[in-house]
């Protein structure tokens, strides 16, 4: 019901929505920790036809690579194997790569449809530069080459001053090659743009936009949430001036963010980092639909503290690595200083019975 999400406004600290009833908790194995690539950060995760998962990283030489070595603004892997044993090759871009880094910037969203990825670029360097523009690319070779699509979203698009769009485009991850969408549609993610910069965003809103699939390269047919009518139906609007925000937090923030369907739980998680950046910072919020109600599934300070730095700032839910019964993950991260690298860890969803 609409009525247990309340808002939580002026107060720093606590979760923006009411606690999920469904999820209770997360419990992380730690001791499961594996690091690999150090250097390289970010890491977005997608599940394509071939059985692989595709990821991007950047400022690093990826697999292999460290900081210097190899190093790129933007590059792709390819990740084999399951969430306890799996290895990762540079597939465009750092140490040892067959193919160059297609374009300098970072990207936060890679997504695999029928025998496409799909790529959004944020910026063309790093920090403050991700507020300049998001751009959507194509990979018709599975991450070795990439080409522009003619779609860009700009703040100009919007209505500045007041609205300046947003960053670090998210796409919804879907089970493998996104069959396991709930429509036509591949939906987007992306924080709204609320200073100029590179910390969390207070006050903290996420938009949502969508187009079909079939339309990815289509500018025209992209569309933005727009609220919910009486009934709880989400309306949609062409005009990106008139979104409204699909997800609220804001005296916490928010910072960049993944978001996967688990099927066994017939859930939307969100992941995104509050307060400050760089702190390990973590909150996951879950929905039965991508544009909610949202619950809190988790909000925390210093996440893995004891057993990790608290440096984290991107959380990934691998979908290849998702338990049948929706319960167990394998979760990738990075973060700075000694998390600048891949990292996972596993963990499970403590449910209500």
């Amino acid at each position: 019901m609409l009525s247990v999400l309340i808002f939580l406004l002026g107060a720093p600290g606590e979760p923006p929505y009411a606690r999920s009833e469904a999820i209770i908790g997360i419990e992380f194995d730690f001791a499961s920790h594996r690091r690999l690539a150090s250097g390289s950060d970010n890491w977005p995760m997608t599940w394509a036809d071939d059985g692989h998962q595709y990821t991007a990283w950047g400022d690093g030489g990826g697999f292999g690579g460290s900081n210097s070595e190899g190093r790129v603004s933007n590059g792709f892997a390819r990740i084999s194997g399951d969430g306890d044993e799996y290895t990762g090759v540079n597939v465009a871009g750092g140490l040892g790569a067959p193919r160059p880094a297609p374009f300098a910037g970072k990207c936060y969203g890679i997504i695999a449809v029928d025998t496409l990825l799909y790529a959004w670029r944020t910026g063309d360097a790093s920090g403050e530069t991700a507020y300049r523009f998001q751009e959507l690319w194509k990979s018709t070779d599975r991450a070795a080459t990439w080409t522009r699509t003619g779609v860009r979203f700009e703040p100009a698009d919007f209505a500045p001053p007041g609205d300046r769009g947003f960053f670090a485009p998210a796409f919804l991850q879907c089970g493998q090659n996104n069959r396991l969408a709930r429509d036509a549609y591949v939906y987007t993610y992306a924080p709204d743009i609320m200073h100029d910069v590179w910390n969390v965003h207070i006050p903290g809103r996420l938009t949502l936009f969508r187009a079909p699939a079939i339309a990815l390269e289509d500018k025209t047919a992209y569309e933005f949430f727009a609220g919910v009518d009486a009934q709880g139906k989400p309306q949609w609007t062409r005009d990106p001036k008139d979104r409204k925000p699909v997800w609220e937090d804001r005296a916490n923030g928010v910072m960049t963010t993944s978001a996967v369907y688990v099927p066994g739980l017939q859930r939307y998680l969100l992941w995104t980092e509050h307060t400050e950046r760089w702190r390990s910072n973590l909150a996951v919020y879950e929905a039965e639909t991508p544009w909610g109600p949202w619950r809190t599934v988790h909000f925390e300070y210093g996440w893995g503290r004891g057993a990790l730095e608290e440096s984290a700032f991107f959380w990934n839910l691998a979908p290849k690595w998702l338990e049948p019964d929706g319960a167990g993950f394998t979760l990738v991260f990075t973060g700075t200083a000694s998390n600048d690298a891949w990292n996972t860890v596993q963990g499970r969803f403590l449910l209500r019975d």
